[in-house]
């Protein structure tokens, strides 16, 4: 970051920069965070716990919800690749992993922050990591528990099938919160997908907590039909 003569040309200011880079730093290390929760190779919270009945069970992983966010994470950081490759003129020479793609962006923070619409890269980018972390990290049991997920769901941005998985760990309250349910919601006018860029074919994104809020909001009559 240092090399700069001046910030003539920046879109994203020096400090805002280089946290984005120490952000990006650690998403290698996160991946394979999510890449071992979505094969199962890591148990979330205690490794047994004992029902109501006295019982013991073991904790099976969230797989479902890891392999959303990894997506999604990769996405994120592939689309904001492409935009300073097209605009930069700069040429893609990493490999196709989520590291790997994080560790280009990293290597190139100075062309990133000379990029026009850089200015949403480190909320849209922390939005996903965020996400990434509250799955890896799940808070461990009880309402207060579904009560604090809820709160870290709402900044994520993720397709309808996304939403759907997520919505059976967010509580009763959201039980009936299906792919249907977010199509109708959108059907309504309640819920817009974000905008992009995207690459094309890709299925649209709505931040969680629009959507949480629109199920919510609409009356319960109509929810038999969405479940």
């Amino acid at each position: 970051m240092d090399r700069w003569a001046d910030d003539t040309h920046l879109y994203l200011d020096r400090t805002a920069a280089r946290d984005l880079a120490r952000m990006l730093g650690d998403i290698p290390d996160l991946a394979q965070d999510l890449l071992d929760a979505r094969t199962r190779q890591t148990r979330f919270g205690a490794v047994d716990y004992r029902t109501r009945n006295g019982s013991r069970e073991q904790r099976l992983p969230f797989n479902s919800a890891a392999a959303c966010v990894a997506d999604h994470l990769h996405a994120v950081l592939v689309s904001w690749v492409r935009l300073v490759c097209e605009q930069r003129g700069h040429h893609y020479d990493g490999a196709a992993s989520t590291a790997d793609v994080a560790e280009w962006l990293q290597r190139n923070i100075v062309a990133l922050a000379m990029t026009e619409g850089v200015d949403a890269a480190p909320a849209e980018i922390a939005a996903a990591v965020g996400a990434a972390v509250a799955v890896v990290c799940p808070p461990l049991d009880s309402a207060a528990a579904d009560d604090e997920l809820v709160v870290r769901a709402r900044a994520v941005r993720l397709n309808a099938a996304g939403i759907g998985k997520l919505a059976q760990k967010l509580g009763e309250g959201y039980r009936n919160l299906t792919v249907r349910r977010v199509r109708t919601l959108r059907a309504a006018g309640l819920i817009r997908p974000v905008p992009g860029p995207w690459a094309p074919n890709w299925p649209e994104l709505y931040v969680v907590g629009e959507v949480l809020d629109a199920h919510r909001t609409l009356p319960m009559r109509h929810r038999g039909k969405d479940a």
